[in-house]
């Protein structure tokens, strides 16, 4: 972990909105040898929690719940950990690995959709990674599948060393973020020692330091006003701010 630099300089980079004059940025020389992604809220749009929950509910009546309380299907739609899976299906008396793999399946259909339709594109400063030199990795806590769908489907993919995300199964919530092992797996992967993290949750920060690597916190509109309990190494709002950090 670098955190600050021993060395800056001054580098104009282009306002997002490109509607007047350069913005002059410090510039710290890190010595970072990689970077890398969450995926959603970081690179793509998020999708409606609507969208999730939706899937959700087709994935109960899946296994035969017809009538889930809208606290159960919010605990399945989004950051959901072992033991909410365990219990939801306990609750209804359902086959939890059952219950997850429809809920995955429904999931990654609707996404598939909500990106053709438009309404997960990329954020409009995805077009700074051209201006980086270094390996580039994604660390998602989405399913693997759907995060390739998504980067291949916008002409993404091919910037990407690596893509670390999560199989289709119930095992595979234990290695969520802000659990370590998908970022020390990328790091490995580019066979980087000191890569910098970018994430827009707290759980991306933990993860980061977990691993042992700096952590840049991007603020988009959906995260904006968020308060951390925990210090990242940047704050950002921009993937543009990357070219003055590594």
């Amino acid at each position: 972990m670098r955190g600050s630099a021993t060395a800056q300089y001054r580098q104009w980079v282009p306002r997002p909105d490109r509607s007047g004059p350069f913005i002059a940025y410090p510039v710290s020389v890190s010595g970072y040898d990689g970077v890398l992604f969450d995926h959603d809220g970081v690179l793509v749009e998020l999708c409606s929690e609507s969208v999730l929950h939706a899937a959700t509910r087709q994935a109960f009546r899946d296994v035969g719940v017809t009538a889930p309380s809208q606290e159960d299907i919010a605990a399945l739609a989004i950051r959901v950990s072992p033991e909410q899976l365990t219990a939801v299906a306990d609750r209804y008396d359902v086959n939890a690995d059952r219950l997850w793999e429809r809920r995955e399946a429904h999931i990654e259909r609707r996404l598939r959709a909500e990106t053709r339709a438009g309404r997960k594109a990329p954020h409009e400063d995805v077009d700074a990674l051209a201006a980086l030199s270094l390996p580039l990795g994604v660390v998602s806590n989405n399913q693997t599948r759907i995060v390739e769908f998504v980067l291949n489907y916008h002409g993404l993919a091919d910037r990407f060393g690596t893509i670390h995300a999560r199989e289709p199964t119930r095992q595979s919530l234990h290695r969520k973020k802000p659990a370590p092992w998908h970022v020390e797996q990328a790091v490995a992967a580019l066979d980087c020692t000191d890569p910098l993290y970018v994430g827009d949750s707290e759980s991306d920060v933990r993860a980061g330091q977990r691993a042992g690597i700096d952590v840049a916190f991007l603020r988009r509109d959906h995260n904006n006003d968020r308060r951390l309990d925990v210090s990242p190494t940047y704050d950002i709002e921009s993937l543009r701010r990357l070219a003055t950090l590594v």
